[in-house]
């Protein structure tokens, strides 16, 4: 007798490890921070990259199953993941921003 299949169901891709995108994000926020103490100035790049992975390790730590939804909705359709890639970096220059006029009394652009 054949298995039986479960119908309408979607096999759920494999997330990344919420650690290592926070332990990356610290670190790329760790090396702007030694950059700003020793007098180099905020660095805008390890900032937004920092606040990304940061963002995206806290997500799916956080609410992983979410994040499972949206990238499954996402993943078929080569527009929908350039759109998605473009939003998160927004959101996360937006967030590097925050973090560099307050916790640093600088812009970050401009």
């Amino acid at each position: 007798m054949a298995a039986t299949r479960r119908v309408g169901t979607r096999a759920r891709p494999a997330r990344p490890s919420p650690w290592v995108l926070l332990g990356l994000g610290a670190a790329f926020l760790g090396i702007n921070h030694l950059a700003v103490v020793s007098g180099n100035g905020l660095h805008a790049e390890a900032m937004v990259v920092g606040c990304w992975l940061v963002l995206m390790g806290g997500w799916v730590l956080i609410a992983g199953r979410t994040f499972d939804d949206i990238w499954a909705w996402v993943d078929p359709s080569g527009w929908r993941v350039m759109g998605f890639i473009v939003f998160m970096l927004v959101v996360s220059g937006v967030v590097a921003e925050v973090v560099a006029r307050f916790g640093y009394g600088q812009q970050l652009l401009g």
